[in-house]
């Protein structure tokens, strides 16, 4: 299985180009039989868009620091700092300013290679606590803390298994995987921070508003847009942007439209009039200012400076 960068294809190499980043990742980490998959992120000149996924999600530092915001939670992980993401949480990936490399990789895993059926006494004995523990939707683990070592070790093992595809692959990563949920279990037995309801319900009106606006960049879409997708009012879409995300929804449309922009100067040979009209611009002129604003030059000095580093 090859290393795929989520800062090109947002971790799934099937989503193609409509579009490039995806909210709800649908899509089939690994394959049927062995659902797993392991990416080596380098978010130092990009970042992994919002997203969430029914699999669970852990992985480590390798370079640098990497910013991680869940919710409306916020964390620097420094090199070596571990992280662990429960079913559907809400997440994305960004590059700590002060550092010159920001990598991270991960191992994204349905429960079933650990819980098989929904009926068996595994998934009910060891799946079900995880999944139902809101306390344990995002967990972060340093050198400081108990079992760092045993689960750096494990989560190492399983990256490198996968990616190199050595023999007994799935022995070994169901092995370490086991072990790795073990120490899960004692931790959801642990008093811990929990995540307020609010804040729960107002993440699952966001993920409904984001992948309106995930589908559907490429038209016209209005704040009253927005909120019918959520079922709410114009006020709580504002909230939940702000609450969560830190932006208004007609900044983070604007932004993922040009993310999207770069994504096709990038990977197809489109015009960039084009690729105007595709990422949802009606205004040339509005198009080449807010991408010159983000990237620093306007989308065809950008094609160009590209063109001549890949010759």
């Amino acid at each position: 299985m090859s290393i795929v960068d989520y800062n090109v294809i947002n971790n799934n190499p099937n989503y193609g180009l409509n579009p490039p980043f995806k909210s709800d990742e649908t899509g089939l980490h690994g394959k049927a039989e062995f659902p797993i998959a392991v990416y080596h992120a380098d978010v130092t000149n990009n970042f992994v868009s919002w997203h969430w996924h029914e699999e669970f999600e852990m992985g480590f530092v390798v370079e640098g620091s990497v910013l991680m915001e869940c919710g409306n939670e916020k964390f620097t992980l420094n090199k070596g700092d571990i992280y662990f993401l429960g079913s559907n949480t809400l997440h994305a990936l960004f590059r700590c300013a002060a550092e010159p490399k920001s990598v991270v990789r991960s191992i994204v895993v349905h429960s079933s290679i650990i819980g098989g059926k929904e009926d068996s006494i595994y998934h009910r004995k060891y799946i079900l606590p995880i999944l139902k523990n809101s306390n344990l939707r995002e967990l972060i683990i340093t050198v400081k803390d108990r079992n760092y070592s045993k689960i750096y070790s494990l989560l190492t093992n399983i990256w490198n298994a996968v990616n190199l595809e050595i023999t007994d692959c799935e022995l070994i990563v169901r092995n370490e995987l086991s072990l790795f949920f073990q120490i899960l279990i004692h931790l959801s037995e642990n008093d811990m921070p929990s995540c307020p309801a609010a804040s729960v319900t107002q993440e699952t009106r966001l993920r409904d508003m984001l992948n309106f606006m995930h589908s559907h960049y490429a038209e016209k879409i209005t704040l009253d847009d927005i909120a019918a997708a959520a079922f709410i009012s114009k006020s709580e879409v504002l909230r939940c942007f702000k609450n969560i995300i830190g932006q208004s929804p007609m900044g983070y449309l604007k932004n993922y439209r040009l993310r999207n922009a770069v994504y096709m100067i990038q990977n197809t040979s489109y015009s960039i009039n084009t690729i105007c009209e595709l990422c949802g611009f009606d205004d040339h002129s509005y198009f080449s200012k807010s991408f010159k604003d983000i990237y620093g030059c306007s989308p065809r000095d950008y094609k160009n400076q590209k063109e001549v580093m890949s010759e």
